[in-house]
């Protein structure tokens, strides 16, 4: 029985020990969380005390430079950005603002500068309009990325070609950087049209479709145009044009068509 009372006794002994050591752990871990949480608090509101003394010196927001808006609208950016005159300089934060103005819709990339002491310097680059993309709404501006370019007005870019067919816009700024290359036959185009996500067919301003083939369409774009500067026959009265074979130019005549089959 002795031992039996000794061995309990020594139970709640080594239970009262190891409760005390887990009250001392515990405790060495939430005494410096709650003075770190009264500094962090602290220091806040510290800071802000700082900024706005700081500011009665001179560091505040006087004088807002907007570099590269070319589409954007004074507007659209003052409203992005939520600057107020003689706010302390030192509590704006870049990160922020940058990101508001990279959601406007012409806006890819943007860039805020703090010029100390009163001076906030914001440089964007807009995107890139390349083309107009044919969809059940309605032609939408697009970029070389084949996005589509939020709040712009596709009706004032009419002299941009029209891109079509599945998959047309993640591929037309390839085939448009390879038009490009033939500047006079590049001007006379009116749209592109993509064939079973291969190939492309370009429509001519004077209803004439060069058809082009999957492989090389560069070299065949350039053939077409070494052609047609001898024979002039882009601006004949011609349906279509055809360069799919690499050794051959068909050309159909502009006849009037009794069927039509599907086209690859």
């Amino acid at each position: 029985m002795r031992l039996d009372k000794h061995f309990e006794s020594d139970g709640i002994k080594k239970i009262s020990a190891f409760s005390t050591r887990r009250y001392l752990h515990n405790l060495f871990f939430i005494v410096p969380l709650a003075v770190v949480s009264i500094v962090l608090l602290n220091w806040s509101d510290i800071k802000s005390s700082i900024q706005h003394k700081i500011a009665e010196v001179g560091f505040k927001l006087e004088v807002a430079e907007i570099n590269g808006r070319n589409h954007t609208t004074h507007k659209e950016l003052s409203d992005a950005l939520g600057l107020k005159k003689n706010e302390p300089i030192l509590s704006i934060n870049l990160s922020e603002k940058r990101e508001q103005i990279e959601q406007l819709g012409w806006v890819e990339k943007a860039f805020v500068q703090r010029i100390l002491p009163n001076k906030l310097r914001l440089t964007i680059i807009e995107r890139n309009p390349i083309a107009l993309l044919q969809t059940q709404n309605g032609h939408k501006l697009i970029d070389r990325n084949g996005e589509i370019i939020a709040g712009a007005k596709p009706e004032t870019f009419g002299h941009l070609p029209v891109v079509s067919g599945e998959a047309a816009a993640l591929s037309a700024n390839g085939i448009i950087e390879i038009l490009k290359t033939e500047p006079e036959l590049y001007s006379e185009i009116w749209a592109i049209h993509h064939i079973s996500k291969r190939r492309w067919n370009v429509l001519m301003k004077n209803g004439v479709t060069i058809k082009l083939p999957e492989i090389q369409p560069g070299f065949a774009w350039s053939r077409l145009a070494r052609f047609d500067y001898k024979n002039q026959i882009i601006q004949r009265d011609l349906a279509v044009i055809d360069m799919r074979l690499p050794d051959q130019i068909l050309i159909e005549p502009n006849l009037p068509i009794r069927g039509k089959g599907q086209e690859t």
